[in-house]
């Protein structure tokens, strides 16, 4: 347990620091999120008709009520998919209200969220095969890590919900990138005890 948690916390250092870098020095995030245009009156016609925080896609899903005919269902499923063939089509997370761009809080939790991913990498290799390999090995199954984040999460969002492409790639690459990185820590701790006369 004592080399697991020591694997965690190197590797959470070793994502945290990638992900500053990643995301303030290098122009890998670049075109990941582009200014809105016009973007004051963009935010007032928001305000004005979003009052609660969540995500938002639009068009719409048609309501449905107990009391509708099929007719109207289906004449609000039409009207739906001719919405949705027309355009535009989009996607708004919103919050209401103000906050700062840059608090403490967040980078202390999103230390900790990589704290328990990192924890949770150096567990699923310390059961795998992988730790009793070459070290290339452990961080080799390290990387593929980032391979099944963008797989399971960036990808699919880009299929269902029209995520941009230079959106997908880049945080498929961070991701990927990252659980290299991390993996050459966690592979240097991770590993099974050498056998006698191995």
């Amino acid at each position: 347990m004592k080399k697991l948690l020591l694997a965690s916390l190197a590797g959470a250092t070793v994502l945290f620091i990638w992900g500053l870098l990643a995301w303030v020095v290098l122009p890998l995030h670049d075109a990941s999120f582009r200014p809105v245009p016009n973007e004051d009156a963009v935010m007032s016609a928001l305000r004005s008709n979003i009052d609660a925080a969540g995500a938002y896609y639009f068009p719409g899903m048609p309501q449905e009520t107990p009391n509708m005919t099929a007719d109207q269902r289906t004449a609000g499923m039409e009207a739906y998919v001719n919405k949705h063939k027309a355009g535009p089509i989009g996607m708004v997370f919103f919050h209401p209200g103000g906050v700062d761009p840059m608090m403490a809080g967040q980078f202390v939790s999103g230390f900790i969220i990589y704290l328990v991913a990192a924890f949770v990498a150096a567990w699923s290799l310390s059961r795998s095969t992988a730790a009793g390999s070459t070290y290339i090995a452990r961080v080799a199954y390290c990387g593929m890590l980032g391979v099944l984040v963008s797989f399971a999460a960036y990808i699919p969002a880009m299929n269902w919900m029209y995520f941009p492409m230079d959106y997908t790639t880049a945080m498929a690459a961070d991701a990927l990138i990252g659980w290299l990185l991390a993996g050459l820590a966690l592979a240097a701790i991770v590993k099974a005890p050498r056998m006698e006369g191995a």
